[in-house]
């Protein structure tokens, strides 16, 4: 018997495990784009502030640019909260509209509102001579990395770890992207009333300590991005204000809510979005405490340890 020949015998060929995108959703990815178009245009606004701004110059002087790209990430918002329930209505949630609903937010929420307090902090630090804010500039810098990290870290952990079902979305661990948004835009937004003579409400409630909003921002920055990768609670709060019954006086405070944010919707979004964070950060206390309540009662609920009884003596 010949053993084979080489010629005779026959690799088998490796299959190529490269995967084709043969179909995408439309109507979703056309939101979606639209929450990154919407985006974008608020980082082009602050582009334009810098580029129109003389070196020292006024804050009012760009105070307009500051409120369009606040407007504008609330607008891709409304984007972002409308592709997942479009994507989930009409059964066309898919992996690639996940992925381009994190790429969309990363720049949304991620990118835009650091780049926005950013470059606030840096208006006022050129036109007070550092003042105002004494910091190195690294570590204003450094601040608005962690919070761009937190937002990175925070998108794909969201990715990894949730499904299409509803209920997965009912509640967050970690301070979601879009809420950390509208913390800073908010608060970015509430100092642009600093001189506007409508904000009669604001202006009588914070006086001249609109400073601090400035003076707060590299640190708030860096504690917003590392709440978004923490593993702190934070409910969905159109779950929980849409669905279900609440009292009276729950529906006469968002009454009176929705009155105030007519005419002043700055004070508002500050309040309700740091509300939020400390939302948030009491029912993870909470839940701590009852956790350690529970373990105490399980180990009180044990029978307890009898000392062995004593033989008797043998006569």
């Amino acid at each position: 018997m010949t053993a084979p020949r080489l010629d005779d015998l026959t690799l088998p060929r490796r299959r190529s495990r490269l995967r084709r995108l043969k179909e995408v959703p439309v109507l979703p990815s056309l939101i979606t784009l639209g929450n990154l178009f919407f985006g974008f245009l608020a980082i082009a606004k602050i582009a334009d502030a810098l580029r129109l701004a003389p070196p020292g110059a006024p804050f009012s002087a760009v105070v307009g640019y500051f409120e369009v790209a606040v407007v504008l990430v609330f607008v891709a918002m409304v984007f972002d909260a409308l592709d997942g329930r479009v994507a989930r209505m009409t059964g066309q949630a898919t992996p690639f509209g996940a992925q381009l609903d994190s790429m969309a937010d990363m720049v949304t929420f991620g990118v835009a509102p650091a780049f926005l307090a950013k470059v606030l902090i840096d208006l006022h630090a050129q036109a007070d001579a550092n003042r105002l804010l004494p910091l190195h500039p690294k570590l204003l810098y450094a601040a608005a990395a962690v919070y761009v990290v937190g937002a990175a870290l925070r998108l794909a952990r969201f990715n990894v770890e949730s499904s299409v079902d509803e209920d997965d979305h009912s509640e967050f661990k970690g301070l979601p992207s879009p809420a950390a948004a509208a913390v800073i835009c908010s608060l970015v937004a509430l100092f642009c009333t600093r001189n506007d003579p409508n904000a009669e409400l604001g202006q009588w409630l914070l006086g001249n300590h609109f400073d601090w909003i400035v003076t707060a921002m590299p640190v708030l920055l860096v504690v917003i991005g590392l709440l978004m990768v923490s593993r702190v609670p934070y409910p969905h709060a159109l779950h929980t204000v849409m669905k279900g019954r609440h009292s009276m006086p729950f529906l006469a405070g968002v009454v009176v809510l929705i009155i105030v944010a007519a005419i002043e919707w700055q004070l508002v979004m500050a309040a309700c979005t740091l509300g939020y964070v400390f939302w948030g950060l009491g029912l993870y206390a909470y839940r701590v405490v009852m956790r350690r309540r529970d373990d105490d009662d399980d180990g009180d609920d044990e029978a307890p340890v009898l000392p062995p009884r004593a033989l008797p003596a043998r006569n």
